[in-house]
């Protein structure tokens, strides 16, 4: 989309407006991505935040929404989903929109963003991060952490395989760098 701003008259700046959809894993660093974006005055959403009503934990067989179990989260039975029409509500606007999950159906929802951005760490980055930060989740347990480590070098292979459409960005920097880095690639001033 695009957006004219005339200037006294005299200039006319055109602004693209995109819709970001940015996946890593759990750990990567989508959340702070969100925070730092939000800091600089984008609208940005992280999946994660139930506040939302964005996503909710599904049997991944029938998509009927469940509490959240305790302990080991099976995620071959389970799958956290996004809404559909929960989305397209929040990519309704004038405004660059950046949203940042790690979703069961994320594929089916590609189709809703102008660019599609993978953060990435390498797994001993990984590991250290899912370890050492603040347990924020109920699935932050021992079996949960190997479970999010593998599951992310699979779908880091996944995205390898079909990167079209994909930027990587390599997310080992200070976040205000990779987010510099998303705004250049989304040419956002």
């Amino acid at each position: 989309m695009l957006k004219l701003i005339c200037y006294e008259e005299f200039f006319v700046a055109i602004i693209i407006l995109m819709k970001v959809f940015i996946t890593a894993g759990s750990g990567v660093g989508k959340s702070s991505v969100v925070d730092e974006l939000i800091k600089r005055g984008y609208t940005a959403y992280d999946a994660d935040n139930r506040d939302l009503h964005l996503t909710q934990l599904e049997i991944k067989e029938t998509g009927e929404p469940v509490e959240w179990p305790k302990g080991y989260v099976d995620w071959s039975y389970y799958s956290w989903n996004a809404n559909e029409n929960r989305l397209k509500e929040l990519l309704e606007t004038s405004d660059t929109v950046f949203v940042a999950g790690f979703l069961g159906n994320q594929e089916k929802l590609y189709h809703h963003f102008d660019k599609l951005i993978v953060l990435a760490i390498d797994p001993t980055e990984h590991e250290r991060r899912l370890r050492t930060r603040p347990k924020r989740e109920v699935s932050d347990d021992e079996q949960n952490i190997q479970r999010k480590i593998e599951r992310y070098a699979s779908r880091m292979e996944k995205f390898a395989e079909v990167a079209t459409g994909f930027v990587i960005i390599d997310n080992t920097e200070p976040v205000k760098q990779t987010v510099n880095q998303i705004l250049q690639i989304v040419n956002t001033p």
